[in-house]
């Protein structure tokens, strides 16, 4: 239950947060469609998918949503099956791969082990 400020003497003001811009996808993926299923079994069939930020831990997140280092993946390939990025680490470093190959055509590897401390290639 909130309370209403607006008739007291001094009424809180009302703030409103900030939205960020999220930046789109580099790595060629779209909503519906798994980016490893298309990738690895030429399965191009719509499904549910989550984002996935290809780097995270340790702040990572951030950056990779700012440099939209990010794809869509099924519920098998992202979080429950045996080939699931946050399960696997042969299938996260293709996505690393990936995502460094695409962002080095903008930026240069130095400019990547700055930023992501790792070099994946």
């Amino acid at each position: 239950m909130s309370i209403d400020y607006s008739d007291m003497a001094f009424p809180k003001p009302v703030r409103k947060k900030k939205k960020k811009m999220h930046k789109k996808s580099i790595l060629k993926t779209k909503k519906g469609i798994c980016f490893l299923c298309e990738l690895l079994y030429d399965d191009c069939s719509e499904q549910y998918t989550e984002e996935h930020h290809i780097m995270f831990g340790s702040g990572q997140r951030e950056l990779s949503e700012a440099d939209g280092l990010k794809v869509y993946l099924c519920m098998a390939h992202h979080k429950d099956g045996p080939e699931a990025v946050h399960n696997n680490r042969m299938t996260r470093e293709i996505l690393c791969r990936l995502a460094q190959k695409e962002y080095e055509q903008t930026h240069t590897r130095a400019e990547w082990e700055a930023r992501y401390k790792k070099n994946y290639l």
